[in-house]
């Protein structure tokens, strides 16, 4: 997944420190569809985490590195994806769906016209089912957060008949589903095909570049299932040929939950065979990502879960259906807004931080009093500002502001008793598309988000219960 060059460091830092958690047991809470979700209004301005950031702790520039580097090869070929994924068609059945509406406002006539004013709706009306099918399920997720710093989120998937039970990393920024399958350099829980009635290898190659690092072996199908949700004959990766990097993670493997237009294996993603087997309420799965915390974070699919959010949906069309991506049309901070041109936001559960491009970047920590660049000590990415700053930072959709949480903004002091903190939001450069941000869960860990294939599919965000005041 990473450059070699931050690979032997990497694995130097957390070697000897890090244990792999244990598997969840899976829990799946039952929504039923048309579920009316009551909840009040609020500000799109975040209050104070439940947890102490007055002593910020030491910025963990290793760790950090790793992550940039893994960003760097993860979006390497994004705009050829994004080019190429708007002339792949998605599986018939997960196109042309009606949208998802409020019972007490009349349906737009043309839905792929409609203003995002026009598409946002609240979390408090009744969502109408579109499919036949009425099962939803509510999967745990464990929170792997070496030095405090939310690194992924990962959770259990059952693969064949009898079922075996696996972990693996969720996603939205990439679209295949791998697990390792008769891997010798694999520390973790492999797949065993050979105890499965229902396997089938489908005689092609497999394999997912992460620059220096990959993951190879062969196509294959089975059962695959998601506590009571489940697709017959779903594809994956039976993945023989693992970088050792992933080994220091507690993860078996990877749920991609993109849209399968940038899917190496050119096969449906999980999700959409639920939605095309009518196994799912609604055409959409929402994510809520706890902060510092082993367990509470979950993803719902088929539904949206009430108790994680405290506040309204906002909706924003979705640009292209090939990552979950939304028109970013500019930055706060403070109450200064500062238009952007011509920038998508790819809304990835997969990586921790947030990456703008160059020029937004640099005119972002323009803005914030007594930031300076930490090009000479970590490179052009990374920024630092004063630990004391009360500023707030954040990215507009849609004409909003959504704030980021400043203890989530806040890396750590850039060295031990300095006064000044290293910044969440990285400066893109190089060969990284100029007009492509990725929003991460330092974004997302306040914002309860759904992804709705529906119309021409919409990403909405809701205020996280983790922002909660005390």
């Amino acid at each position: 997944m990473f450059f070699a060059i931050f690979a032997v460091v990497f694995l130097s830092v957390l070697e000897g420190v890090l244990t792999a958690p244990s598997h969840l047991k899976a829990a799946g809470q039952q929504y039923s569809a048309g579920h009316k979700i009551k909840l009040s209004r609020r500000s799109l301005h975040q209050g104070p985490p439940n947890m102490q950031h007055n002593n910020p702790q030491l910025f963990q520039s290793d760790v950090a590195m790793v992550e940039l580097a893994s960003v760097e090869a993860k979006y390497q070929a994004a705009k050829l994806l994004l080019d190429a994924g708007k002339d792949r068609s998605l599986p018939s059945g997960c196109t042309g769906i009606t949208p998802l509406q409020d019972k007490n406002i009349p349906s737009p006539s043309n839905p792929s016209l409609t203003t995002p004013s026009q598409i946002t709706e609240s979390i408090e009306d009744i969502f109408e089912p579109v499919l036949g099918g009425s099962k939803t399920t509510t999967e745990p997720l464990k929170d792997f957060a070496p030095y405090g710093l939310d690194l992924l989120y990962y959770g259990e998937m059952s693969f064949g008949t009898p079922a075996q039970e696996l972990t693996v990393d969720i996603d939205t920024g990439s679209a295949d589903l791998w697990v390792p399958v008769n891997c010798p350099r694999c520390a973790n829980t492999q797949f065993e095909p050979e105890r499965s009635s229902t396997y089938k290898n489908e005689n092609k190659k497999f394999q997912i570049n992460y620059g220096s690092g990959d993951a190879s072996g062969t196509l294959a199908s089975d059962t695959v299932s998601v506590g009571s949700v489940t697709v017959s004959k779903q594809a994956f990766g039976a993945v023989n040929r693992l970088s050792k990097e992933w080994n220091m993670y507690p993860n078996d493997g990877l749920i991609g939950l993109a849209f399968s237009s940038i899917a190496s294996s050119q096969q449906p993603t999980f999700f959409e065979n639920l939605i095309m087997q009518k196994a799912v309420a609604a055409p959409l799965f929402s994510v809520h990502l706890g902060r510092r915390n082993p367990s509470g974070s979950e993803v719902c699919f088929g539904c949206v879960d009430q108790s994680k959010t405290t506040g309204s949906i906002t909706w924003i069309p979705v640009t292209s259906r090939t990552y979950w991506t939304v028109a970013m049309s500019g930055f706060a901070v403070g109450e200064k807004t500062t238009e952007v041109e011509d920038v998508v936001a790819a809304i990835d559960t997969g990586t921790t931080l947030i990456y703008l491009p160059n020029e937004v970047a640099m005119d972002l920590y323009d803005q914030i009093p007594g930031s300076q660049s930490l090009e000479d000590r970590y490179g052009p990415a990374f920024y630092s500002y004063p630990c004391d700053s009360n500023v707030d930072v954040g990215v507009v959709f849609s004409g909003k502001v959504f704030y980021i949480n400043s203890a989530d903004f806040n890396l750590g002091r850039v060295e031990e008793n300095s006064t000044e903190c290293v910044g969440g939001i990285l400066r893109m450069t190089g060969g990284f598309p100029n007009n492509l941000a990725i929003i991460g869960d330092e974004f997302l860990k306040s914002w309860y988000s759904v992804y709705d294939y529906s119309g021409t599919a919409r990403v909405g965000f809701a205020p996280s219960v983790n922002n909660k005041s005390r």
